[in-house]
């Protein structure tokens, strides 16, 4: 009895488990939105639209202002002409931000322009969720929210799509210059000089635009959730292949995996027998297949070469980011290294790291360990700028009489600057060492309390300069992360002045948090 029993539940459990699987796909409780995620896209979404068109509209203004400065050298020579530009240069950066900031009112969705696959994503789930009410197990509330979502999204891509109109605009008004300054001879050397400020500007402007798309197609954990639920649903798979942006530059044929959509296409037979009437006489040596891919093969080499050229100029594979070079030797040329600070936030130039410094025993003091925290801002590739904060501890004589005491504290300042390779080495050990000088004061006595900070005259100062070794390490505290580790040699030039005397020749090392 027993027996009947379990095989009966084991039955009814089987049942069961099939029929869910097949329940239809308007049940209330099919998707399941991540907790946040309309928090979190939004906030995602606002900030990266309000950063595009806060540094579009910067990026427009330096763009106008080096303009008209050239512009300006320029009617020095040719007053006529200068004038007409400058009459071309205001109707176009006008025109440009009035578009910039009336793309941010138009919620409809586009189904051209450049296709970003995480935007087109984005655009599809939340259209669909917002047909698809009854398979959405949240409130009426959620949905208006996602409904809200994707009109932040449409918008987004609308001011990506402006954007790119002032990218093609630019270009334009780069082209238009070089060639109305072509015509002359003996032109302002300024002008050479605000041309190259130009296209450095323009350079970094693509850059820019260019890592706020990639960081759009970096989905978060949550909007990763969401898209691997829709992505098993056939209903969602149905309503991409209608309404996302691929299926409008691609659109699949009526009847697709039928006999009837082969009807009135040419066999093989047919297309080997028109290029063998087509192509050159004897070229194909009666196989014309075989001569198509020797042909496609030459051209892949090609454009190899090619993507290694603009790999060399910076710029990625599948960018149309290219920025127009200058003539050799001017700013802004093919002699021009871009500076990779610039287009990123404060926040992102943010450095924090360690360093450690021993002093051996000797009259005055035991044997001494500052351990010192660091912040620098990286003014740009080949410079940086900060500031640090460090403790003295003490641990005794030697080994027989170790005993840990605080020995006083220390506040710096410093800056470091790229070592240049004069004689074009191109070593690995030039290309890592760096300038470093900087100020310090030390308190060299044991603290009390707060109070012994306040008498400036207690304080040890000293001037160091010297060289830094940068090199990459793992972190020793977090295992399998890559950590920027330095050794420095400095020499204080007022050690003389203290009492005692401080060590000449300072040694650290360090790495980065």
């Amino acid at each position: 009895m027993l027996y009947r029993k379990a095989l009966l539940c084991l039955i009814i459990t089987l049942v069961s488990i099939r029929g869910f699987g097949q329940q239809p796909a308007d049940m209330d409780t099919l998707i399941a939105i991540p907790k946040g995620l309309e928090a979190s896209m939004e906030k995602k979404i606002t900030d990266l639209d309000d950063k595009l068109t806060r540094q579009s509209g910067k990026y427009l203004q330096k763009l106008s202002r080096r303009e008209e400065k050239i512009i300006r050298q320029l009617a020095k020579t040719d007053s006529s002409a200068a004038a007409e530009l400058l009459k071309d240069s205001k109707a176009t950066y006008e025109k440009l931000s009035e578009g910039l900031q009336t793309a941010g009112n138009k919620t409809e969705r586009l189904l051209s322009g450049e296709y970003l696959p995480m935007l087109d994503s984005l655009q599809g789930s939340l259209g669909f969720l917002k047909e698809a009410k009854n398979i959405v197990s949240r409130s009426k509330d959620i949905q208006s929210r996602l409904g809200a979502n994707l009109e932040q999204v449409n918008r987004l891509q609308n001011r990506l799509s402006e954007v790119s109109n002032i990218q093609q605009a630019v270009g334009e008004r780069q082209r238009a210059l070089q060639q109305a300054l072509s015509r002359y001879t003996n032109l302002p050397k300024d002008i050479s000089r605000h041309l190259g400020k130009y296209q450095q500007e323009y350079f970094y402007y693509s850059q820019q635009v260019r890592e706020y798309k990639e960081l759009l197609n970096d989905p978060d954990k949550l909007t990763r959730k969401l898209l691997s639920t829709l992505r098993e649903l056939p209903p969602f798979q149905n309503f991409l292949q209608k309404h996302s942006m691929l299926a409008a530059l691609f659109p699949t044929p009526e009847h697709y995996g039928t006999p009837q959509a082969l009807a009135g296409l040419q066999t093989r037979a047919d297309v080997q027998q028109q290029l063998l009437q087509r192509l050159p006489s004897g070229a194909t040596g009666g196989d014309p297949a075989q001569y198509l891919q020797q042909q496609l093969q030459q051209a892949q080499e090609e454009l190899g070469k090619l993507k290694d050229q603009l790999n060399k100029l910076g710029i990625s594979e599948g960018s149309s980011d290219m920025v127009m070079p200058a003539r050799s030797g001017q700013p802004g040329g093919p002699d021009f290294t871009p500076d990779k600070q610039k287009t990123k936030s404060f926040k992102q130039r943010l450095e924090y790291g360690s360093n450690f410094q021993t002093q051996r025993a000797n009259y005055y003091f035991p044997v001494t360990t500052t351990i010192a925290l660091t912040a620098a801002y990286r003014l740009s590739d080949k410079a940086t700028a900060g500031i640090g904060i460090g403790g003295r501890i003490g641990f005794g004589d030697s080994w027989q009489k170790i005993r840990f005491s605080s020995q006083g504290a220390n506040f710096r300042t410093f800056i470091d600057w790229k070592a240049p390779d004069l004689l074009k080495t191109k070593s690995r050990f030039m290309a890592s060492l760096w300038f470093t000088a900087g100020a310090e004061l030390n308190y060299n006595r044991t603290i009390e309390s707060l109070a012994v900070f306040k008498n400036y005259s207690n304080w040890q100062k000293s001037a160091l300069a010297g060289l830094t070794k940068k090199f990459s390490m793992t972190s020793p505290v977090k295992k399998g992360r890559k950590v920027q580790g330095n050794i420095s040699a400095l020499y204080d030039f007022l050690h003389k002045q203290s009492v005692p005397h401080a060590p000449a020749f300072v040694w650290r090392v360090g790495y980065g948090l």
